[in-house]
């Protein structure tokens, strides 16, 4: 499904109803508007393992603009502001009023910046494997993982290497390292296969933007609810940035959730956990703190 937003139109789908029979009453549930990273990526990261929060909410797959099925629109428009608004301009078209806001890797920079430039329009923030370590602390962990060769493939690409002479060892060497499940993660390959990418919004973002985040400076403008989900063993959005970012959200009711054995993207490499951390969140459970952890 498409809608038109401005001049645009934005790929969309849906899991699970909003409105459920709950005895002689319908009851509303919490509506998730899940935002992919990348960024250039596209909704299909999430499948399938956000299937099971249909079970406890609407859950909302949107396809960013200049990604996947989405209009690319103006290469200039692909900026953090631009899709930040258009977040919330998707949200106004399909009336949904306080939307949770997932954000998963360079998708939970749109969320923030949604929640700055918006604020009292979020309901709340999920943020998964979001802000970018230090490049130093990237650089030790990729060496950690995968050792010199992955230290310094990682290096040059960072440093904004051409891509016909990095991108291949970034895929083939680095990217594997992304995760650290046990049973290697299966359905990596076919994941990657299935998603639309846009490479020019990726190499936009690797030249000029991957260090040009201005949301660390106005976190404490954030005061909805926010979990943020990380993996120990993340390479590029290491568990220490996420550590930084729960204590930089003064003003907001935080819960930082640590997995210990997980790279990148806490719903891919623990979904049980990350999704029953979720459900208890969406719950309203009391006694979150900014410097609350769990494993």
């Amino acid at each position: 499904m498409r809608v038109s937003i401005g001049d645009i139109r934005l790929y969309f789908d849906v899991d699970g109803p909003r409105v459920v029979p709950y005895g002689p009453i319908m009851v509303e549930r919490p509506t998730l508007v899940l935002l992919h990273g990348g960024p250039g990526a596209d909704h299909s990261s999430f499948k399938p393992a956000m299937y099971a929060a249909a079970r406890f909410a609407q859950v909302v797959y949107l396809d960013q603009r200049g990604s996947g099925r989405s209009d690319r629109g103006d290469p200039e428009q692909w900026t953090w502001d631009r899709w930040a608004d258009d977040v919330i301009a998707f949200c106004d078209a399909l009336d949904i009023a306080a939307p949770i806001l997932v954000g998963t890797s360079s998708g939970g920079w749109v969320a923030l910046t949604a929640a700055i430039r918006h604020p009292g329009r979020v309901g709340r923030l999920v943020l998964d494997s979001v802000m970018p370590g230090r490049i130093a602390e990237r650089l030790d962990v990729f060496e950690r993982l995968g050792g010199v060769p992955a230290r310094e493939i990682a290096r040059r690409y960072w440093s904004g290497e051409s891509p016909e002479t990095i991108r291949r060892d970034w895929e083939e060497v680095c990217v594997p390292l992304y995760s650290q499940r046990t049973d290697g993660d299966p359905d990596a390959a076919n994941r990657q296969r299935r998603i639309r990418w846009n490479h020019d919004v990726l190499e936009r973002f690797r030249r000029d933007s991957a260090d040009d985040f201005g949301g660390w400076a106005r976190l404490a403008e954030i005061t909805c609810p926010t979990l943020i989900l990380a993996g120990e063993h993340d390479p590029v959005a290491t568990a220490s940035a996420a550590r930084r970012l729960a204590a930089g959200l003064v003003n907001a009711e935080t819960r930082l959730h640590v997995l210990p054995d997980a790279g990148h993207g806490a719903f891919r490499e623990d979904p049980e956990r990350s999704l029953a951390v979720l459900r208890r969140f969406l719950a309203g459970r009391r006694g979150m703190s900014a410097n609350a952890e769990g494993g």
